[in-house]
């Protein structure tokens, strides 16, 4: 349902005044008495108003915030582009403002941000319906970095991930796989493009697709029970959610010594982080990703249309 937003206009028909009236007090005007003040702030509070500062700062020019949304500090891909968002950010005289965030970015968080001084947002998280409203009505400008957002309302830039998935499931076909696996992340709706063009892929060539999940936060059952299925499946081909994952799934198959398959990841990490356990993978390049994104949310940021705007980067695969 859409979450309506509390306007001056709203707070003077409740209270029988004048919009001026109610801006006047909300900012302690001198010429406003302190017993109307009193009663402007609490019928506010009571209406849940939350003041439009974003407004403000873009007329003003007096923010140079840009809030970045993220749900952990310790992912690579997350670390990677941001170091880049971030370069470009300085350059053009914008500084960042990292919030974690474990779940979606609902309108909660959104006003959060706008309260703490942003004047845009960088999210890499998806976005909850009420929490675009919130964008569109205020018009804050905000970006998705990384992956495909659920909803066409908000502008984006990732790779093509269902691409991403072909070109690993070719590679399965051309090395001779018989039983390949799809690691997933445990309860990521994210993972869904990835999963399903790895599977029609195969599917096209007579192959079955046999799906596991990892989970960040039973690491050692889950790895426990990948391996038994492995084992028990005779996977030849194993193609992770991403790179992370990957590199824990080949420390797992040398343990196990008759593993005679490929693992692949997804995002490329070793090529950005030296220290990274390198993986073949496939992705799109992130350093240019995460510099894009800061340039267009800038973009927005002082000239806002309104558009949405959506750049899919293409990927390749390396060995």
């Amino acid at each position: 349902m859409e979450k309506k937003v509390v306007t001056l206009e709203d707070i003077a028909e409740r209270l029988g005044t004048t919009k001026n009236t109610v801006s006047r007090a909300l900012r302690n005007c001198s010429d406003i008495g302190a017993a109307t003040k009193e009663r402007v702030k609490q019928t506010a509070m009571e209406m849940g108003y939350v003041p439009n500062r974003i407004a403000g700062f873009l007329r003003s020019k007096r923010s140079n915030i840009i809030a970045v949304a993220v749900n952990s500090l310790t992912n690579p891909f997350y670390s990677i582009c941001m170091d880049h968002c971030t370069d470009y950010m300085g350059e053009k005289g914008y500084r960042p403002l990292i919030s974690i965030i474990r779940n979606a970015l609902d309108v909660g968080e959104i006003i959060s941000c706008v309260q703490n001084g942003a004047c845009g947002i960088l999210s890499f998280l998806d976005v909850t319906d009420d929490a675009i409203d919130y964008c569109e009505q205020n018009k804050i400008p905000l970006l998705i970095c990384g992956f495909k957002p659920h909803s066409d309302r908000v502008s984006a830039l990732y790779s093509d991930e269902y691409q991403c998935a072909r070109l690993v499931a070719q590679e399965a076909i051309a090395c001779g796989a018989k039983h390949p696996c799809f690691v997933d992340l445990a309860k990521n709706n994210a993972g869904a493009m990835r999963r399903e063009g790895f599977a029609a892929t195969l599917k096209g060539a007579g192959l079955g697709c046999d799906i596991y999940t990892y989970n960040y936060y039973s690491k050692e059952a889950s790895i426990q029970k990948i391996r038994q299925s492995v084992e028990a499946n005779r996977n030849d081909f194993i193609f992770c959610f991403n790179d992370e994952i990957a590199a824990t799934v080949q420390e797992m198959t040398e343990s196990m010594g008759n593993f005679r398959g490929e693992i692949y990841g997804m995002d490329r990490f070793s090529e950005y982080l030296p220290y990274c356990r390198k993986v073949k993978s496939v992705g799109g390049r992130l350093g240019q990703i995460g510099r894009r994104s800061a340039q267009l949310l800038i973009r927005k940021i002082e000239k806002y249309d309104g558009r949405i705007v959506r750049e899919i980067f293409p990927v390749e695969l390396s060995k």
